[in-house]
């Protein structure tokens, strides 16, 4: 009892207790509502959004009003009230309306009509994206999300807890902000109110994204907007009909992406003819599984100045088991807008008239020369791309989060429902509930997820805490095999970690491990300390020692990991390993901005080492361990002393910093890279003695929103051999295995791992074309945008011995998850081999 009247009182706060509410319910001529409606007030310049039942309410001041009430498929109407200090409540009926298919100023096909608007409104856009030199205004939001389904492993009992707070509980948030905009494009937001049912455990995302693009930008939440430049190249624009609103003739466009894609948008567009500025935009996206409905509604607060008023956002979602639905409201109210005078289109630049023939390729060249003369960009002087958007502050009111219900019943628009009401009454409940199953996570994720309980530590090792900023941690039972293999036969041990983070960005990790090699009857054992420091110039330095075994290719694209399981299962060991006693030393530095040098010492005894007694599971006998080389090299135990230094230089490299660390983000321009290794034997037979030196080149191009290309050239030779075996061959990353981790871009696919590498000179090419459409995307079935195609072509050529390998392949899947692959082997021009490759590069993150 007492809860259903505290819902109640609840509930009569959210109702008008004073005078000067204008409120009311939008329907059409059958009584049924209109939801989303919405409902402009010409004196204030404020857009209020209806709910889904009609339903809208706003506090004016005493006086006479003039409203405009839109809804797309209804024709505009006008209203106008008066108050002198008391309620008003109003039903308004909107009255359908049809689009007239006549010619206007253009003939032909829906697509040539459509296409001949849009190009205007495409050449006008920048006008109208820099129409307004200033603008203040006031905007209050309202978002609801609900979950409705949640996936089978959400019964599991370390998730049931979660999966209890989340079904069917409506989450829900508002917001009232003021907004200052300032050309071009810079927004500060001051949220004077603030409220919340997600829990601070939740992320609730940017809600404001949307409304702080516009729709004459070039992107629009990160996709291609129908009025880009080159938005052409991207939608269909398809003619449907014509009306008059208040005295325009408005156009009503279809836009069709050329090709389904998250990156692209659908739906409709209403453009002005005449002055082909947008009246109405409704909208739709879908990626991953998530569905957006996007309406803006546009009026005209000054004279030819139309803006967007009121935004309705519906969010549908079905992905991976789960589905839920959300909506999002929000209203605008513009208190002063300043026009820019330097908005015009330049006198240089024409935008042809209605009935002039008027190119795509001349539409987008009208759109940059007119963005060139009105927003000329700025020399770019820093590398650094802040953190938050430069042109996007956000502040907020240090009382945002404590106002009163009189203070929301004053700027609230949408009324609330009754869920709403006892969304807000649960909150507290769910914010504690969801802050105890966090702080159990915590400890759980100590253990990589597994558990925290004692047999749990025991089985998959314990992270333990030590003192303030040292820990320490163990691979517990299920690293107590570190591998098998037919030299060393099984590896029984652990591996330990000790870690000193107490200053930040500067961890220093000490990893030891030791193991038993069951065939080989010896310990076998690895310390590795890392240490990185001067995290603004990404320096890590590490010393490592060990004694044990060592795949003989210092660039194998099969993993140990790969080659352990096919030995084991399949009698098959395509590594081929070494006896390695070693102390390295490394070091790697951003010497400067863009330019990353490191430096290896080494010094090692290497010996030859041959297969135990070990079979496969199902008896099968190994190959030996002497890899397969065209130079048939010997190799005899020896020593080196080897040291590598390597220069990558890539001209002006964006970089960002993040909690005080430097991370590259992103260049125009390719990486340049030279090395040179080398080892020194000081007169000494049984020590290696060579030098050689490599150079390349790399870069990965955008080419549009679908489809980059990526290539990678690089050459080498030795500039003497004097004592070189071959360890210190140049290797090239091969794998002629089924299944492996190793990535199809980087990689040989149809080549041993041995086979080709060289004494000698090389030069190597590797070409990657990545594309959402190429073969099978355009299966409805495989239409996915997580999944992507795949063209590549990679080269080896031998120089000194005329030896040339070529292969050709197609690939389909997750980048850097899973991904299916055909190739085909040709040496020279002969066609030598072909096969199924399925590459998994996410075991490199289970392992």
């Amino acid at each position: 009892m007492r809860k259903f009247l505290l819902i109640l009182i609840f509930a009569s706060l959210a109702l008008p207790l004073t005078g000067q509410m204008f409120s009311g319910r939008v329907i059409d001529k059958d009584g049924r509502p209109v939801p989303h409606a919405t409902v402009y007030i010409l004196e204030i310049k404020s857009g209020i959004s209806a709910d889904a039942a009609g339903e809208f309410t706003v506090r004016i001041s005493p006086g006479t009003y003039n409203c405009e009430i839109s809804s797309l498929g209804y024709k505009r109407s006008r209203l106008s009230v008066s108050t002198k200090g008391e309620d008003i409540s109003k039903t308004i009926v909107l009255e359908e309306t049809s689009y007239e298919l006549n010619a206007v100023h253009f003939s032909g096909r829906g697509e040539e009509r459509g296409s001949a608007i849009m190009r205007r409104a495409i050449a006008m856009a920048p006008r109208y994206r820099y129409q307004l030199a200033s603008y203040e205004a006031e905007n209050y939001l309202k978002g609801t999300m609900k979950i409705t389904r949640l996936p089978a492993i959400f019964k599991l009992k370390s998730l049931k807890g979660r999966s209890k707070l989340l079904l069917n509980q409506l989450f829900l948030v508002e917001s009232f902000s003021h907004i200052s905009y300032k050309t071009p494009g810079k927004y500060t937001q001051t949220v004077k109110a603030y409220k919340s049912t997600i829990p601070d455990e939740m992320s609730g995302g940017d809600i404001d994204l949307l409304f702080k693009s516009s729709i004459y930008d070039p992107e629009i939440m990160d996709m291609v907007s129908p009025l880009s430049p080159n938005a052409m190249s991207y939608y269909r624009f398809v003619y449907q009909g014509v009306t008059n609103e208040s005295g325009h003739v408005v156009n009503k466009i279809l836009v069709v992406p050329r090709k389904g894609n998250a990156k692209l948008l659908a739906g409709h567009l209403y453009i002005a003819d005449e002055t082909w500025n947008v009246t109405y935009a409704e909208l739709a996206t879908v990626q991953s599984g998530i569905r957006a409905n996007i309406k803006i509604n546009y009026n005209e607060v000054s004279s030819n100045v139309f803006l967007p008023t009121s935004y309705n956002v519906g969010v549908n979602i079905d992905m991976m088991g789960i589905t839920g639905e959300g909506r999002y409201f929000s209203s605008v109210a513009y208190k002063s807008i300043k026009e820019n005078s330097a908005s015009r289109i330049p006198a240089s630049v024409k935008v042809p008239s209605a009935d002039t023939n008027f190119t795509s390729k001349e539409a987008g060249r009208v759109a940059r020369e007119t963005e060139k003369a009105i927003n000329p960009l700025p020399a770019e002087t820093s590398l650094e791309i802040k953190k938050s958007d430069p042109n996007t502050i956000t502040k907020v009111d240090s009382t945002a989060k404590s106002r009163d219900s009189l203070y929301w019943l004053e700027v609230r628009k949408v009324p609330l429902r009754n869920e709403e009401v006892k969304s807000y009454l649960g909150a507290d409940s769910i914010r504690r509930e969801f802050k105890k199953i966090e702080q159990d996570d915590s400890v759980r994720s100590q253990n990589g997820g597994k558990g925290g309980n004692p047999l749990q530590q025991i089985v998959y090792g314990h992270k333990y805490k030590i003192a303030k900023g040292l820990s320490f941690s163990f691979g517990g039972l299920s690293k107590v095999v570190g591998d098998f293999n037919f030299v060393d036969g099984y590896q029984l041990g652990q591996n330990f970690s000790l870690e000193y983070s107490a200053i930040k960005n500067t961890p220093v990790i000490l990893k030891p491990a030791i193991y038993y090699s069951t065939s080989r009857k010896k310990l076998l054992w690895d310390v590795n300390l890392n240490v990185r420091y001067a995290p603004l110039h990404n320096g890590i330095f590490s010393i490592q020692a060990g004694s044990g075994s060592q795949d003989i290719s210092s660039n194998n694209a099969t993993s140990r990991f790969i080659n352990s399981y096919a030995s084991f299962f399949f009698g098959m060991n395509p590594v081929k390993f070494m006896a390695n006693d070693f102390v390295k030393i490394s070091n790697e530095i951003d010497i400067a901005s863009g330019l990353r040098g490191k430096l290896i010492l080494s010094a090692e005894r290497r010996s030859v080492l041959f297969n135990g007694g070990e079979k496969s599971l199902f008896g099968k006998i190994p190959a030996t361990n002497i890899p397969e080389n065209i130079f048939n090299p010997l190799f005899d135990n020896h020593g080196a002393y080897t040291a590598e230094a390597s220069l990558f230089y890539t001209p002006r490299y964006y970089y960002r910093i993040t909690e005080g660390k430097k991370q590259y983000v992103r260049s125009l321009y390719p990486t340049f890279g030279i090395k040179y290794r080398g080892a020194f034997s000081g007169g000494d037979p049984m020590l290696a003695s060579f030098g050689a030196i490599e150079t390349g080149i790399r870069q990965t191009i955008r080419l549009n929103i679908y489809s980059t290309i990526g290539y990678s050239v690089s050459a080498g030779t030795f500039l003497n051999s004097k004592k070189l075996y071959i360890p210190d061959f140049r290797h090239f990353a091969a794998s002629d295995m089924m299944v492996s981790e190793a990535e199809f871009e980087n990689n040989f696919m149809m080549l041993d791992n041995y086979k080709y590498s060289t004494p000698g000179s090389w030069a190597q090419l590797m070409i990657n074309y990545h594309s959402d459409y190429i073969l099978l995307k355009y299966l409805s079935f495989l239409n996915n945008p997580l999944i992507g195609e795949s063209l590549h072509l990679k080269s080896l050529w031998l120089t000194d011995r005329g030896i040339h390998h070529t292969e050709v392949g197609y690939s389909i899947g997750l980048s850097g998850v899973i991904k299916a692959g055909v190739f085909a082997g040709f040496g020279g021009w002969k066609f030598n081999s072909a096969g199924f490759r399925i590459s998994i590069p996410l075991i490199k993150e289970l392992k």
